[in-house]
């Protein structure tokens, strides 16, 4: 039995290479589903819109899971992610400010001092991306350099950085 559910998984593993997967705005929406199927039925009339919005969100979860166009998946993720940091730190007080860092998801601090995934949002375990402040190109740099001149590919502009 251990052995079909291994080969099961390891399908399912070669299946997902090359979708997308599950991100924040994903969660968002099958919590956002999840909430909607629980008033409805503490509904008495029992709503078809709440039904129809719980399928609608249900289906749209599986489509951006199951897409293999990553890059527009990325970016939907990364306006709800900006979205959704303008309304907390609206109620928060915690807002980003223009030059900490930099202004895109490719890396940021936020005011409080406090990071998202230990520092920074990051690429991969060995690079750290920054955007330029002139062009806001990103720009990917090795990690554990200490304080580097950093050239940015597409303006020229040189701004240093701790890596």
């Amino acid at each position: 039995m251990r052995d079909f559910f291994n080969r099961l998984g390891q399908r399912f593993r070669q299946f997902m290479v090359g979708r997308y997967g599950s991100d924040n705005l994903s969660r968002f929406m099958l919590a956002l589903a999840f909430i909607c199927m629980i008033v409805n039925l503490f509904l008495r009339s029992r709503t078809w819109i709440l039904s129809a919005v719980v399928w609608i969100l249900l289906i749209l979860v599986y489509l951006r899971m199951f897409s293999r166009n990553v890059q527009a998946r990325y970016n939907e993720n990364t306006r709800y992610l900006m979205m959704r940091d303008k309304i907390t730190g609206f109620f928060t007080g915690k807002r980003r400010s223009g030059n900490s860092g930099s202004n895109a998801y490719g890396s940021w601090q936020n005011t409080s001092g406090s990071t998202k995934t230990g520092g920074r949002y990051r690429s991969d375990a060995q690079h750290r991306i920054f955007r330029c402040p002139k062009c806001t190109q990103r720009v990917r740099v090795p990690r554990g350099r200490g304080m580097i001149e950093i050239t940015c590919p597409r303006c020229g502009n040189v701004f240093r950085k701790r890596s």
